[in-house]
Order: C-alpha cells, then sequence, then structure tokens
C-alpha cells in the first residue's frame, strides 16, 4: 500500500471518530464496534478474484447500492455492508465516492447501528437544495438519507450530513419518519427525489410482495407512493398494485429517442421487472405490461442517480450470487457491483423499450485498442491469436447469416441465426437483426461477464471466472460469417492509482 493513501486513511478515520465524540448525543447512539475501517486499510486490490473494473469492499460483505447520488464533484455510492464479516448480516452503510464513475474511494462506514436489533437498511440519499432541514452549514449543501430499520416491525427513518456526506446525524433520534404503514415488516427501501412540476419530494416504498401471474401463490404486490413539502411529514397519495413487485423500487424519468422534449417514466423493482408509463408527481400510470430489464443471473437491486450533473440516468446493481466465487476464492470480501450503465428509452417494432449502455467513462481506461473491419471469421482468426488481453472491452457487428461462436477468454458466447439469439451458458438474450447486422459488446472482468446486445436493447450480467492462463480471442462460424467491425479494448485497473 502506498505511504500517502494510509496516511490519508489514518487522518480521515481520526476525523470521522473525533467529529462523531464532538457532536450530539443522537449520533452518539450510533454503535461505533461497527466503524471497522481501520482494519480495512492494509487488504489491497490484488487479489487473484478481485474484479479491477468494477466496485467491492476492500473487505467484508456488500449488496444493494444506496443513497446514489452526486454532489460537489463527486458521485457517492453507499451500500449495505456488514463490517464484521464476508457474509450477509450486520446490515451498515457502507462508503465509496468516485469523481468519474470509474475510479472508487472507499471511506469510513457512513451509518452504523443504532440498536442491537435493528440495522441500516436500503434506501437513498437527495440534496437538500433548499435547506428546508435548516441544517446548512456555509454554502455546504446538506445530503438527507432515507432507509429502512426493521426490528419486528420496519419502518423508514432518515439522516443528514452537513460534510458532503462524510459523517451522519440521525433525525428524531433515528426513530420513525415515515410509520409502518400497515404491512409489518414488509415496508422496506424508500427511493425519495424531487418532482419539479409540482415543487413536492416524492417517495416510492414498496410495501407487499406479489407473485406473478401463474405461480402456485399468486397475489398483487403493492407500492405506496408519498408526497412531502419539507422532507420530514409525509403523506400517501397513491399506491401502485402489480403481480411483479418485490423490494427496492425505483421511479426515474427518461429520455424517449434521445429527444429532451420526450419523456416517459420507468418504474422497476429489484429483479429489474419494470413498466414504462406517466407520472404527475403522485400517481404512475401505465398499460401494466411489465418486461424484465436485465436477463442474465446475477443483477439486483439496481439504483438510478439522484441529481446526476448531466441529466444522464446512470444506474448501478448489485451482482448478487457472488458467494461461489468469493467465498470459496478465500476472499477478504464477498460480491460485487455491476458496472455503471446509462438508461434510456428507444422507439422498437414493439412499442417502447429500456435501453442500457456502459457509461462513457469507460473510455479513461483504454490501453491497448485493436479494430478491424470486414473482415471474415476465418481471416481473424491469425490476426486474433496476437492479442492477450484480460480486462476486455469489445465490440463486435456482424451479418448473422450463420453460426457464430466468439469464444473470450474460454467463456462461449455464441449466435443462433434460425432462432435470433444468443447464449451464454443458460442465458438467452434476444438478437434480432437490425438495419441488417446483430450488434453486441462484450465487457469481461476477472470474475464477471456483461453482455449488450443492439446497443442494449437486451443485457445479461453474470458472474463469470476465466482461466487466469488463458487471455485468448476468437471467432468461429459455420459459414464464414462476415464481420463488418471488430474493436478490441484492452482496459487498466481502476485500483491502479491505489
Amino acid at each position: 500500500m502506498h505511504i500517502k493513501k494510509y496516511v490519508f486513511y489514518i487522518i480521515l478515520f481520526l476525523k470521522v471518530n473525533f467529529t462523531a465524540f464532538c457532536q450530539t448525543e443522537i449520533k452518539a447512539i450510533q454503535n461505533n464496534d461497527f466503524q471497522t475501517f481501520p482494519s480495512y486499510l492494509d487488504i489491497g486490490y490484488n487479489q487473484t478474484l478481485r474484479p479491477q473494473f468494477h466496485f467491492t469492499s476492500l473487505k467484508n460483505w456488500n449488496n444493494d447500492p444506496n443513497g446514489l447520488v452526486w454532489y460537489a464533484g463527486e458521485y457517492h455510492m453507499y451500500f449495505q455492508h456488514n463490517p464484521l464479516g464476508v457474509k450477509w448480516g450486520n446490515m451498515t452503510w457502507g462508503h465509496a465516492v468516485s469523481k468519474d464513475l470509474i475510479h472508487w474511494q472507499q471511506l469510513p462506514h457512513a451509518i452504523l447501528p443504532f440498536d442491537k436489533e435493528g440495522g441500516i437498511f436500503s434506501g437513498t440519499a437527495v440534496i437538500d437544495h433548499f435547506n428546508q432541514l435548516q441544517k446548512q452549514k456555509d454554502t455546504t449543501k446538506t445530503i438527507i438519507v432515507f432507509f429502512t430499520h426493521s426490528k419486528k416491525i420496519s419502518y423508514q427513518a432518515a439522516a443528514y450530513s452537513t460534510d458532503k456526506g462524510r459523517t451522519f446525524t440521525l433525525i428524531n433520534n433515528g426513530k420513525a419518519v415515515v410509520p409502518n404503514q400497515g404491512f409489518d415488516n414488509g415496508e422496506r427501501d424508500p427511493k425519495v427525489f424531487w418532482y419539479e412540476p409540482s415543487k413536492m419530494w416524492v417517495m416510492v416504498l414498496w410495501v407487499k410482495r406479489g407473485a406473478k401471474e401463474g405461480t402456485a401463490e399468486q397475489k398483487s404486490g403493492k407500492v405506496l407512493v408519498l408526497n412531502s413539502s419539507n422532507l420530514i411529514d409525509w403523506k400517501v397519495v397513491s399506491q401502485l398494485n402489480r403481480d411483479w413487485v418485490y423490494e427496492c423500487m425505483d421511479l426515474v424519468e427518461l429520455t424517449v429517442d434521445g429527444n429532451e422534449n420526450e419523456k416517459r417514466w420507468l418504474i422497476y423493482d429489484a429483479s429489474f421487472d419494470y413498466e414504462i408509463g406517466s407520472f404527475n408527481g403522485r400517481e404512475f400510470v401505465s398499460d401494466k405490461k411489465s418486461y424484465l430489464g436485465d436477463l442474465g443471473k446475477n443483477f439486483y437491486a439496481a439504483q438510478s442517480y439522484n441529481n446526476s450533473p448531466d441529466g444522464r440516468a446512470v444506474m448501478i446493481g448489485w451482482m448478487n450470487g457472488g458467494d461461489n466465487v468469493f467465498l470459496k476464492g478465500e476472499m477478504p470480501f464477498n460480491q460485487q457491483m455491476s458496472f455503471p450503465t446509462t438508461m434510456e428509452l428507444k422507439s422498437t417494432p414493439d412499442g417502447l423499450r429500456l435501453y442500457r449502455w456502459p457509461v462513457k467513462e469507460i473510455e479513461s481506461l483504454y490501453s491497448k485498442s485493436y479494430s478491424y473491419r470486414n473482415k471474415s471469421s476465418k481471416s481473424l482468426y491469425k490476426k486474433l491469436e496476437k492479442i492477450k488481453a484480460e480486462l476486455i472491452d469489445l465490440s463486435m457487428e456482424f451479418l448473422g447469416n450463420s453460426n457464430l461462436k466468439l469464444n473470450v477468454r474460454g467463456l462461449d458466447v455464441v449466435y443462433d441465426p434460425i432462432l435470433g439469439i444468443i447464449t451464454y451458458e443458460k442465458t438467452t438474450i434476444p438478437a434480432p437483426k437490425v438495419n441488417g447486422l446483430v450488434k453486441l459488446r462484450i465487457l469481461l472482468d476477472r470474475t464477471s461477464i456483461e453482455i449488450f446486445v443492439n446497443e442494449g436493447a437486451g443485457v445479461a450480467t453474470n458472474y463469470a471466472v476465466p482461466n487466469p492462463e488463458n487471455k485468448n480471442i476468437s471467432v468461429e462460424s459455420t459459414g464464414n460469417e462476415k464481420i463488418k467491425q471488430l474493436t478490441i479494448h484492452e482496459l487498466k485497473s481502476i485500483w491502479s492509482t491505489f
């Protein structure tokens, strides 16, 4: 570890704890036994199975991204975190910041459990631009977070930060800002945002689990929409009943076909079932048709950024299911985040659909690049044989007239022209020709493969562990398929400066 990094974290940790000691007794009730960050300082990012361009906690367990918000040049990513071990438990809000959504710096844990029975579960963060909480110091805006506190009955609590999200003071001693709405322990994961047309704050809160049509326990799930004018007093203004809803709801406005003057709203849950509709600040209305936004096995509890500085709708999800990778590999950490993607709606022959795409900032990681145009799969063989790459961003366009297999470091991604699909293991992604071409993009890290088809019309996020000794790329096809374009970028590690 670099000495500068070590000194920085020591100074920061001392500052955080000194601040916590000097502030009110409200903050003191947070249990400092969970502030284990000093033990993280010598872990480093060079383990065999450490993802090199996806976020992971230096140490211990992480799951849902929480409180995604941009302020004063920093993207904040809080996250569900166990500061005491590599398995789920002791829910605390971990914290990391980035200036570019790519290079992350982990900071001391932000919000600690404040009693023995309840944890700090998932939630959201907003900027108090209007100083409604009356806590602003000088010109630094207050960051307010809302989260679920759960004992026998769950409720929504809140806290605020006056030091750019580093430390938090509980509001109302951690008691309910939104009390239990009568659904016992099933109410959780508030998403809060500002709705400008009505000058109101909006909270979307999941309260009851649904089950999709045809399941043995079919029942209607329930989502509440609440309004507030001051971030403290909340009123239920509508409810949404859907069979598919289950926790970690998000509601976000997106452009249609890149037109800033035409927008619709997207609502989705933890499993990334989604609907497209309209929203007036109080009620979401749609035709009730739902779709699936990620077809892979390892994408869950995604959240979009509040207060985005450039108008982009950026989301990050938790890549759930990593136990078989990281625990078997005896890593000091467990689980990882997906790569950040933008979201937009595009017109298709079947109507509006969600498209996702890796954020453009990935280009800052490009080291070596290789590009080929109008080549047959056979002619590419010897050219690709010379490339040895570990971390990869690969894009390919092909005619889609024959069976094709792209092998990336021993992982097979296969195209079937009859079915019009791309498969990776048991994951299937629709891949129809668009303007005579099939387009494919792959992000490959040490433990994951993310596949984007036809510019993000279909996306699949999966854990995958390539053989570390295999750094080859090859393309095969039954009909000597014509490859219109193939570009391979080798990526640098995001941890190279730490």
